[in-house]
C-alpha cells in the first residue's frame, strides 16, 4: 500500500469512525483503536485495548504504519465497550505536525507521556513529564516502575523518536503513585548543544 493509500483509508476512517487495525515497523502484533488525527507525520489514534477498553492515545509515525484494515468484529467490540460504559473519550488538542509539537501540547494535557525510539531500541520505552523541546532533543524527567522520579531530566534526540503515548491505563497508574514531578534538577546548556549539534 502507499503512502497516499494509506493516507486516503485513514482518513476515510477518521471521517466515519471505524474501527481499525494496523502492524508497526519494529514492533510486533496489532494495534486496535479509532483514527481521531492525522499530521504530516504521525497519526493520532484512540486506542483499544485487548481488554475491549479505551486505552488513551497513541501517535504513530504513517510512515511505520503496515497493513491497515478495518478491525475484525467492530460491532463485538463497540457493543462491548458501550454495555461496560465505556464513553468514547474526547479527542485531546495535540498538535501532529511533528513529533516536538505532538510532545509540547500532550506534554501540557498530561502529566506522564511514553516515547518510543523503536528504531534504536525496539523493546524500550521512557516514561515521563515533558521539560522542555528544544534544539533537536526533547528533555525528559522520568519516572520509574516504582513510580519514583528521577531528579535529573534526560535528554532524547527527537529524530529517533516513532512513537508517543498519553491519557493510557499504565501511564494514568504511574502519575497517581507517583504524584507530580519533583523540581527537576536541569543540566548545564553545553551538552544539551552538543546532543543536539551531533543529531
Amino acid at each position: 500500500m502507499t503512502a497516499k493509500n494509506t493516507r486516503q483509508q485513514l482518513t476515510r476512517a477518521l471521517q466515519e469512525r471505524r474501527l481499525m487495525r494496523f502492524h508497526r515497523r519494529f514492533e510486533d502484533g496489532w494495534v486496535n483503536g479509532y483514527v481521531v488525527g492525522i499530521g504530516p507525520v504521525f497519526l493520532m489514534l484512540c486506542e483499544v485495548s485487548d481488554h475491549v477498553r479505551f486505552n488513551g492515545f497513541g501517535c504513530y509515525r504513517l510512515g511505520d504504519v503496515k497493513n491497515l484494515q478495518p478491525a475484525p468484529y467492530p460491532e463485538f467490540i463497540e457493543a462491548a465497550l458501550e454495555k461496560r460504559g465505556e464513553v468514547f473519550p474526547e479527542t485531546p488538542a495535540v498538535a501532529l505536525n511533528s513529533a516536538s509539537d505532538i510532545l509540547v501540547t500532550a506534554g501540557r494535557l498530561y502529566g506522564v507521556v511514553t516515547v518510543h525510539a523503536a528504531a534504536d531500541t525496539p523493546e524500550a520505552c521512557h516514561i515521563g513529564a515533558i521539560v522542555s523541546v528544544e534544539g533537536g532533543v526533547v528533555w525528559m524527567q522520568d519516572i520509574g516502575p516504582d513510580a519514583a522520579w528521577e531528579a535529573q531530566p534526560t535528554a532524547r534526540r527527537l529524530a529517533t523518536v516513532t512513537r508517543i503515548d498519553f491519557g493510557g491505563g499504565y501511564e494514568t497508574a504511574l502519575a497517581l503513585v507517583g504524584g507530580p514531578p519533583p523540581e527537576p534538577v536541569l543540566r548545564e546548556r553545553a551538552p544539551l548543544r552538543l546532543v543536539a549539534d551531533n543529531g
